[in-house]
């Protein structure tokens, strides 16, 4: 057998003078080759580690107490029921679960309504408001400009006719014809003017917001021919799918000229449209006549709904919340607006056909009013 390993005395003795350097080196992965021909391999270097217990610690973690004949006692139990009685419990809160259910969803429908109800309710007193107001306003206005104008036209007569008085007493005849002549311009222009008051005054006396005047013109619809006083304008309501009732305007809406020339009136028509389809419509062009003294010049317009064949998507509701809106231009620069209004009771389709018709009465009062 080879003198080789720890056999290798002559290998020992180094390994005693230099320890570790004596062996063979490492290669570049840090790993000794032996070779079987190489009698000074075999031998490995290592650290030798002797372990040191501590005893007192390890007696601790020894459990040397021994439990015999331990007594039965039995493990704890849930508490429990009879299964009739539990079979019946779960059918009463089956039961108790889906009336829950059941009023959950009413209490929900019924707290839906009142909402719609008060917004409904708070959107009607808002406009009952705002049209009390606009009422109390034009008539202060109204009362407040017919005194001044009565105040202002006393004023400048009396005016005219002192500084006439004054220029007679002191010109000459020519003079006098001058002041004489601009003495009957004025008066005239007076006159007019108040003719023109009196024609809108009186033709204009009605509903408050079923009329409406600006300078030189203004329309009304007769206190005759108004079933809702709520609805301010042109209104049908209809019931089922085959009745309607034409509330407000029937006879149609009167057309009025203060001034001393003949009128144009232009027609135009916004939110009429249901889906495409045109519920509402009239006329869109008629002349009315130049005012005669103190009697304003008239003309009747009628108009027309037609039914709405289309369904809207719930019951008892404006076919358009806003409603329709006629807006009328005359050819002295006046603008004017008109409403129209159509409630349905129903969501299916009308059949009743079309009520009302687009005709014009040029010179006459057609509404009774």
């Amino acid at each position: 057998m080879k003198n080789s390993g720890l056999k290798n005395e002559a290998q020992v003795a180094k390994i005693f003078v230099s320890g570790s350097d004596a062996l063979s080196a490492k290669n570049s992965a840090g790993v000794r080759l032996f070779k079987q021909s190489d009698l000074t391999d075999g031998v490995i270097s290592g650290k030798l580690i002797r372990p040191k217990y501590n005893t007192k610690e390890l007696k601790k973690s020894i459990d040397t107490e021994i439990f015999e004949l331990l007594p039965n006692v039995p493990a704890p139990q849930p508490d429990t029921v009879p299964r009739p009685l539990y079979n019946s419990a779960l059918e009463q809160i089956d039961d108790l679960t889906l009336e829950v259910q059941r009023l959950n969803i009413e209490v929900n429908d019924l707290t839906a309504k009142v909402s719609e109800l008060e917004i409904v309710s708070e959107s009607l007193k808002i406009e009952a408001d705002n049209q009390t107001l606009t009422a109390n306003i034009a008539s202060e206005q109204r009362d407040i400009a017919n005194t001044q104008i009565a105040s202002t036209t006393i004023d400048l007569q009396n005016a005219v006719q002192n500084s006439i008085n004054e220029a007679i007493e002191r010109v000459s005849l020519t003079a006098r014809i001058e002041a004489l002549q601009e003495s009957f311009r004025v008066q005239k222009e007076l006159t007019e003017e108040r003719e023109k008051q009196n024609a809108a005054q009186n033709a204009l006396e009605g509903v408050n917001g079923f009329f409406q005047q600006t300078e030189n013109s203004g329309w009304k619809i007769s206190s005759s021919d108004i079933q809702d006083e709520g609805i301010k304008g042109l209104y049908i309501e209809t019931e089922n799918d085959n009745k309607v009732d034409f509330k407000n305007g029937e006879k149609g809406v009167a057309f009025f000229n203060f001034s001393t020339e003949e009128q144009t009136f232009t027609l135009s028509y916004a939110g009429n449209k249901f889906d495409g389809y045109e519920w509402f419509n009239g006329p869109t062009t008629f002349k009315v006549p130049a005012r005669n003294e103190q009697t304003a010049g008239v003309t009747t317009a009628k108009f027309r709904f037609n039914n709405l064949r289309k369904r809207t998507g719930k019951r008892k509701r404006q076919v358009n919340s806003d409603g329709a809106t006629i807006t009328i231009n005359t050819s002295s620069g006046d603008k004017l607006t008109l409403k129209a209004y159509y409630w349905k009771e129903v969501k299916r389709k009308d059949s009743w056909g079309t009520v009302g018709s687009a005709k014009v009465f040029e010179g006459q009062d057609k509404t009774g009013g």
